[in-house]
């Protein structure tokens, strides 16, 4: 019972000539009513909050199972991530912005970059960025701009790569996680021995690595590591790299593929630089063979290239021209590749806005059909108001008119 009401009822019983007893069982009584209105109340809305609070749950589990199965489909490289991907992001963007967006927009960016479709992956990577923002999730924030960085790398823009990395790593300092930052380290050491600031290379591999021994992770010693001995070569520091290059080799594991490959090619490039073109085209050759066995092809053009150089300084012209074929063919089939994905990738990108362009079409013709609606039902509702008014107008005339009438008759019999 609302108190204004409680407040008067009680007033009246006041004014009453009953006795205080009955006045007092009665006061209790409108306290019971008022109470048992309160308990209802109360219920009701408990039972609202718990209505939501399922309805919530609900949609967060299914957030969550669709979730799962997208990761799932991105580690096992399923034929079919880009759909359960798309079954997340359609899923999430129907409430609040959340993680599980953020989620959904990364796995496309890293599916497209993949791809070589890397305007798309970029595109996905932004929108990841945007909303990892504006819930405020800088875990996310992080790894979607290391993520940016990682494209525009792919892409040779070294300058922008290190931009997104460095803001990347800011992050994490804030965040205290050393692996992501160890991550940011090694990135930001490769992006300028790229562009030759082998200074500032090595400090961010030794960061790196310093990180990585604390940690105890060996895959991350084995990049640091190979990152300094990279450019422990370059500067022409062999005694430096030999050390670096023989701790990898007691500590590289057999199913490290990517690493024993980048192994052989840079004890290739150290004995090249001594001058000992035998056992360099040893390890030339040995990273070449793992490289077609595992189907890594990343370092392959430049295993390729190195051998011909030694064979042509040999004069060994024969072995030269197989292998020049061998990496003509080779680096045809990737330049190709690589038009093809940039074109797939515009065609890609052409579909995906055309489609939202139907999307934006058929929500404006809805839209447009839903004000035609509430216009027409107005232009009735204005029309019907007209018709009343003309009606009343007319019935205000003709009674004007008749006791108008009547007065001049009223007149005249006087």
């Amino acid at each position: 019972m609302p108190k204004d009401r409680e407040h008067e009822f009680n007033n009246r019983l006041f004014d009453s000539s009953r006795t205080k007893e009955l006045e007092k069982k009665i006061v209790s009584l409108a306290s019971i009513m008022s109470l048992k209105r309160r308990f209802f109340i109360f219920t009701i809305l408990c039972f609202w909050n718990a209505l939501t609070v399922a309805a919530q749950n609900n949609e967060s589990e299914e957030l969550k199972k669709l979730d799962s199965i997208a990761f799932s489909s991105l580690e096992n490289n399923a034929s079919k991530v880009l759909m359960d991907a798309g079954n997340l992001l359609d899923a999430s963007l129907k409430g609040k912005p959340s993680f599980y967006t953020v989620n959904a927009y990364t796995i496309f960016a890293i599916v497209n970059k993949n791809r070589g479709f890397y305007v798309t992956a970029l595109d996905y990577s932004l929108k990841a960025l945007n909303t990892a923002e504006k819930i405020n999730d800088m875990a996310r924030k992080s790894a979607c701009l290391n993520n940016i960085g990682s494209v525009y790398q792919l892409q040779h823009e070294y300058e922008k790569a290190i931009d997104f990395f460095n803001q990347s790593l800011e992050l994490e300092k804030k965040l205290n996680q050393p692996l992501q930052q160890s991550i940011r380290f090694y990135n930001l050491g490769e992006c300028y021995k790229d562009i030759d600031k082998l200074d500032l290379a090595l400090t961010y591999f030794n960061n790196s690595l310093i990180i990585e021994k604390k940690l105890k992770n060996n895959e991350g010693i084995i990049y640091a590591e190979l990152g300094i001995a990279d450019v422990y070569i370059q500067i022409e520091r062999f005694s430096d790299a030999e050390i670096v290059l023989e701790n990898i080799g007691r500590n590289i594991t057999n199913n490290q593929f990517e690493e024993k490959i980048i192994f052989h090619k840079l004890k290739g490039q150290l004995f090249l630089k001594k001058g000992d073109n035998q056992l360099a085209l040893i390890e030339f050759k040995e990273g070449e063979n793992l490289s077609k066995k595992h189907n890594i092809r990343t370092h392959l053009i430049d295993l390729l290239r190195t051998q011909i150089s030694i064979y042509e300084e040999n004069e060994d012209w024969k072995l030269a021209a197989l292998k020049y074929k061998e990496f003509s063919v080779l680096n045809d089939e990737m330049n190709s590749l690589r038009i093809k994905n940039q074109l797939d990738d515009l065609n890609y990108r052409n579909e995906i806005i055309k489609k939202q362009l139907e999307l934006e079409y058929v929500q404006e013709e809805r839209d447009l059909a839903k004000k035609n609606e509430e216009f027409e039902k107005d232009l009735r509702i204005y029309g019907q108001k007209i018709t009343w008014f003309v009606i009343l107008l007319l019935i205000f005339c003709l009674g004007l008119i008749f006791y108008g009438v009547k007065k001049l008759t009223s007149k005249r019999n006087d």
